[in-house]
């Protein structure tokens, strides 16, 4: 029975692909918040390298006011064209204790 790909097998490919999509993605969001004078915090399973078949990706927005939306939707579609998830929100809208408990795993995009 050649030819049958497992669901395990799947799954891990899935993973591989979206932790290629994620390296890709890095570069992508680097290079919008520098361009546009903000950053992006990664955190979650695509900060720690350890995307799933299932994971999102979670970004952090933190830009000036006026390019808080277009950085938001720049992150929305770069993730998008990845065919990956994204869950994006701006960084001041969570609360102290929900930053408090991410900063110190995010990986800082566009410094």
């Amino acid at each position: 029975m050649d030819g049958i790909v497992t669901l395990a097998e799947r799954k891990a490919a899935e993973a591989t692909r979206r932790s290629r999509a994620v390296a890709e993605l890095r570069r992508a969001l680097d290079a919008y918040a520098r361009a546009h004078g903000g950053r992006y915090l990664l955190f979650g399973s695509a900060a720690r390298g350890q995307m799933r078949h299932d994971s999102d990706v979670d970004i952090l927005v933190e830009f000036p006011p006026d390019q808080q939306a277009a950085a938001w939707n720049f992150a929305e579609r770069a993730c998008w064209d990845r065919r990956l998830a994204p869950d994006v929100m701006a960084s001041a809208w969570c609360t102290d204790d929900f930053l408090a408990l991410v900063r110190p795993k995010t990986e800082v995009l566009g410094e």
